[in-house]
């Protein structure tokens, strides 16, 4: 039994089912996420290494060619290329398979690399993998005008911007550009360093001892448990500088000085000849876009109306929602312009007004229910995709004009042969004489 079949059989279940198929559309047209290009994540990854305070030449060979080498062991590496610097180095891995899961190869790339730990620098901290997709980009760009220097409040600028808007559902991270947060500068005065007969090396290695936070374990006393942890951070500059180095009595502050300072930057950004300070903004990966973008400009015209923040103004330099909005709605006026142009020529060949609102009634009814689909198999509504719904759109108004062409010349066929039974009937009809104008001879 073929679909038609059973829907000319029971056409209330079939009615209930395309209705039902309706509405799930309509809702999931409302929930679909709104994209500017379907996710797609490229087989790459970066490994970045920073190691600031070096050479090229050591951080190649104590850093990059270790990490280049234990990399190298991961399976489907087409290409693999390394790089070093001054301020540390990175490899950049190319896989020959695209569908290969860059979340497993991340991992994998991680357990090489702890276990070649012993084999880096004692100082070299951490590393970072990267992977790489069309959700990376920054949704939103935001910079900040002012008549004072912004370059320097950076716990101003985290406290109130960073830390508000990493709150809002849908926002996965936010980077503050233009400012670097503070760190404390010593400098080292040479000539009181040998005067008082001080090592260099031997000046680091107390300053890395004296800050340490560890645990101790814990005391049972009387019944209580105690916990034992020394601490040895440093909290203010005043106990920076008061540090004791030697039996002597000599202090930090009689060979360095000791200050606060913006951390040095190599990238400059300016906004109307003034150095700009921005926030850069991305989202997760299952966020809406539109809707994660609104929430956090909704949040921006609420901070704006702090009194810490007088002075300065907001400006929006990039925002993906409203380019995502803007193409999308373009699509669909050229959308609805295309099926009207469709209904007006298949009118014009038909001249069959039901067939032609058959045609007219199918194009957004089955949009609706492809909508329903798309939600359902975690897809979005993007570029691409609103594309593909065109190009479908034009292949169904190519079969239902063709079905509607059929249905009409059925429909007249059997027009034809209704009045050429008429006729036949009333032909018939004329050739008997009616019973009353009947004369029967009688024989008498």
């Amino acid at each position: 039994m073929t679909l038609a079949e059973l829907s000319l059989r029971r056409p209330v279940s079939a009615i209930m089912f395309y209705v039902s198929l309706l509405v799930l559309g309509l809702i999931a047209a409302w929930k679909l996420p709104l994209e500017r290009f379907p996710a797609v994540t490229a087989p790459f990854l970066y490994i970045d290494l920073p190691y600031p305070g070096s050479t090229p030449e050591e951080v190649e060979r104590t850093v990059v060619r270790p990490v280049e080498e234990a990399l190298a062991t991961l399976p489907g590496i087409k290409n693999l290329y390394s790089r070093a610097g001054p301020d540390g180095g990175g490899v950049f891995m190319e896989f020959s398979d695209w569908s290969r899961n860059t979340n497993i190869a991340a991992s994998e790339a991680r357990d090489r690399l702890d276990a070649i730990r012993s084999e880096l620098p004692d100082d070299f901290q951490r590393w970072f993998v990267l992977k790489f997709s069309t959700t990376d980009e920054p949704v939103l760009r935001l910079r900040f005008s002012s008549e004072r220097d912004l370059r320097g409040e950076y716990p101003m600028l985290e406290r109130v911007f960073k830390r508000r808007i990493e709150r809002i559902p849908g926002v996965a991270r936010v980077d503050i550009v233009g400012v670097e947060p503070p760190e404390v500068e010593i400098g080292i005065d040479p000539v009181r360093l040998g005067a008082h007969n001080v090592a260099l090396n031997e000046l680091a290695a107390k300053l890395q001892a004296i800050n340490f936070s560890v645990s101790a374990g814990e005391i049972d006393d009387a019944g209580k448990r105690i916990r034992v942890q020394p601490v040895g951070e440093i909290r203010d500059l005043d106990e920076l500088r008061n540090l004791v180095l030697n039996p002597q009595g000599l202090r930090l502050s009689d060979i360095a000085s000791v200050e606060l300072k913006p951390r040095r930057t190599t990238v400059g950004r300016r906004l109307d000849g003034r150095p700009a300070v921005g926030i850069d903004i991305q989202r997760e990966a299952d966020a809406n876009l539109v809707e994660m973008a609104a929430a956090v400009l909704a949040e921006m015209r609420e901070i704006e109306k702090l009194p810490e923040l007088h002075g300065i103004r907001l400006f929006i330099a990039d925002n993906q929602a409203d380019s995502v909005k803007s193409s999308l709605r373009e699509l669909v006026n050229a959308g609805i312009v295309g099926c009207l142009l469709s209904v007006l020529v298949l009118f014009y060949f038909l001249r069959h007004w039901p067939s032609t609102l058959m045609v007219a009634l199918a194009i957004p009814i089955c949009i609706v229910m492809t909508l329903g689909v798309m939600y359902f198999l975690g897809m979005t509504l993007n570029v691409l995709t609103m594309m593909g719904l065109l190009l479908g759109l034009g292949m169904l108004v190519e079969q239902a004009a063709e079905r509607g062409d059929e249905g009409r010349d059925i429909g007249q066929s059997g027009g034809i042969e209704r009045l050429a039974d008429a006729g036949h009937r009333r032909a018939i009809g004329a050739s008997i004489p009616p019973a009353s104008a009947l004369e029967l001879p009688i024989a008498l």
